[in-house]
């Protein structure tokens, strides 16, 4: 506004200056200078004036905003007594009486003035204990409440004692079937009778490679590839492992699942071990560990250790290791053991023998292959 006025002036200023500027220089001179303060001066005027009225609209306007608080407060003070008086009458006639030597038979909403809802707040923690000494009947309903609460809080307890118990009967009655439950689940694997107890399940035909080799399949190859590469020794790329260990923890997990269906998290996973403490590792850690993640059974795999290594049988060892259990962790588990290849089934029958003699139940076994004669 100042610049605006300013330049106003000045325009103003220089019209009357070149007016009267030949016959008085002085003058003319002055009024072309003079105009521009002018108007900055007027200008600035004109600014004051609408401060001022800037600051006293503000300051109205916050005024207004405080009484319009200050009402809202007051009317939820006044609210609070009113529902304060209403739950409790007799508390709100003793407190007229003590303050105001009020005596009445009802206080109405009318009868709590705004002078009067300070004082009554005042009492707002003790309404409840000043109603029970005043007021017989409402002492009597606190009391009756307080009583069914309390009755309701014990039935509350028997019924959860009662459910606990049912639950823990159940649990108790299903630990007992289970195992029964879990072997009925294998009923439909193969046994092989005289040759081995344990209920057996497998995904492919094995025949000896050096018996059939010259005249085998295209699926012969493929069953052997899936096998040697599985086995995963030092001849065998990562890439062939990988793509075996991929289809054979599929092979298997489907079938646990499709076998056991919810209960499958009941077994643990027990996988025989090879000749030696690296081959085991390399051929079962990462597939006994992933079937288990995946499934959320119990992983058999770091509770039996190799403490000697011995010389495979197919190079004339006796293929039997030295090995270390820890027999507490299979006292009451539910097994499934898994190996590569099940040829006559005595490993199988032999590691049941041990686990079983942990106190472990046996309840299947799956491998990759079963060898044909």
């Amino acid at each position: 506004m100042k610049t605006i006025c300013g330049f106003v002036g000045w325009i103003v200023g220089m019209l009357l200056g070149f007016m009267v500027l030949n016959s008085v220089p002085i003058l003319g001179f002055a009024l072309i200078i003079g105009g521009l303060f002018l108007g900055r001066y007027i200008g600035g005027l004109i600014e004051q004036e609408k401060e001022k009225e800037r600051r006293v609209k503000e300051e109205q306007a916050r005024k207004r905003r405080q009484e319009e608080n200050e009402r809202e407060r007051r009317k939820q003070r006044r609210n609070e007594a009113l529902s304060l008086a209403r739950k409790y009458p007799e508390a709100t006639k003793y407190y007229f009486r003590t303050h105001w030597g009020i005596t009445k038979s009802v206080i109405s909403d009318y009868d709590i003035t705004d002078d009067k809802v300070d004082t009554l707040l005042g009492h707002k923690y003790s309404y409840e204990r000043d109603e029970l000494a005043h007021n017989a009947v409402y002492k009597a309903k606190i009391e009756a409440e307080q009583k069914e609460k309390l009755r309701q809080e014990e039935q509350e307890k028997k019924e959860t004692a009662r459910r606990a118990e049912i639950a823990r009967k159940k649990a108790e009655e299903e630990r007992k079937s289970l195992p029964n439950i879990l072997l009925s689940c294998v009923s439909g694997w193969h046994s092989h009778g005289y040759y081995g107890s344990i209920k057996h399940k497998w995904f492919i035909d094995y025949y000896p490679y050096n018996r059939y080799k010259d005249f085998a399949t295209a699926s012969m190859f493929a069953d052997w590839k899936l096998v040697w590469n599985f086995k995963n020794d030092d001849r065998i790329s990562p890439t062939e492992h990988s793509f075996a260990l991929q289809k054979v923890i599929k092979l298997t997990e489907d079938t646990l699942r499709e076998t056991f269906g919810n209960r499958v998290n009941k077994l643990t996973l027990v996988c025989l071990t090879a000749s030696t403490e690296r081959n085991t590792k390399r051929r079962f850690e990462e597939f006994s560990n992933r079937v288990c993640n995946d499934l959320g059974m119990d992983n058999g795999f770091e509770h039996i250790r190799i403490t000697e290594d011995v010389v495979p049988k197919h190079i004339g060892g006796t293929g039997k290791a030295k090995k270390q259990y820890d027999e507490w962790f299979f006292n009451g588990k539910f097994i499934i053991l898994f190996d590569d290849v099940r040829t006559s089934g005595a490993s199988l029958e032999e590691e049941k023998s041990r686990l079983e003699s942990f106190g472990a139940k046996i309840i299947g076994a799956i491998t990759i292959a079963q060898t044909q004669s």
